[in-house]
């Protein structure tokens, strides 16, 4: 399949696929509502019809050549009258759409991966606790977040003291971009560098998969995308839109 070639666009391509599969993996667990993700006009539509996660519902994929299809795209009946959330590159404006804040798309080449990191190991049964304990969510979002990285496809780590979790990490691998979604540290353990070396392992362990290319999420401003920055990575800002 031919791609653009751009680190943004292979970048959410892997996004994309990964959102598929999250889809999937909570339809399996009986997590409530409807997922599901398509292509149309080269732009990525993700769905997810239960309210408490609509925050998962997006448009991307925007581009010059694309942009005007935008509008195309949200009056599918796919929506199921789910009004998603167009993230587009910052210089972008789709027409007919009200801003809606900003978000964050981080991308490092793996042409220099750091060297290996004391203090993680590969995740134990414990690492959907630690993770949705990090998270401090509850409910709804909790059940998607643990049938997302109950998948068989995520790479599970931990930070460790003494011995024990204190943090954790996941990575799925498409083609050959890594994605590195799904990270929380406990809250009496954040401030100690954890989430640096669970970075810095899933970058070495991505290179050593072949892979070319790692993205990350976050949100602009905060401490993981100054963690992503420090880790070498390049912080795109996209603009969020939303029906009037």
């Amino acid at each position: 399949m031919l791609w653009p070639v751009s680190d943004v666009s292979r970048a959410e391509w892997a996004l994309f696929r990964r959102a598929g599969l999250a889809g999937a993996a909570a339809s399996a667990a009986g997590v409530g509502g409807r997922f599901r993700t398509w292509r149309q006009d080269g732009l990525l539509a993700v769905l997810a019809t239960e309210p408490g996660l609509a925050f998962l519902s997006t448009v991307s994929g925007v581009t010059p050549e694309n942009v005007a299809s935008v509008g195309d795209v949200l009056r599918s009946s796919g929506w199921d009258g789910v009004r998603p959330t167009v993230v587009a590159p910052a210089d972008l404006s789709p027409p007919g759409l009200v801003a809606a804040g900003e978000r964050a798309l981080a991308t490092r080449p793996l042409d220099t991966p750091p060297g290996a990191v004391s203090g993680v190991t590969d995740a134990d049964d414990a690492f959907l606790d630690v993770l949705l304990a990090g998270y401090q969510v509850t409910g709804l979002v909790a059940d998607y977040i643990r049938a997302e990285h109950a998948m068989p496809a995520v790479h599970r780590y931990h930070a460790v003291e003494d011995g024990t979790p204190i943090a954790a990490a996941a990575m799925t691998i498409h083609d050959d971009v890594a994605v590195l979604g799904g990270a929380s540290t406990l809250p009496d353990h954040r401030g100690r560098g954890a989430q640096t070396r669970l970075l810095a392992h899933r970058l070495r362990l991505a290179a050593e998969a072949g892979c070319t290319l790692a993205v990350a999420t976050a949100r602009p401003g905060s401490v993981s995308a100054a963690n992503l920055v420090r880790a070498g990575f390049t912080v795109h800002r996209r603009s969020a839109w939303t029906g009037p």
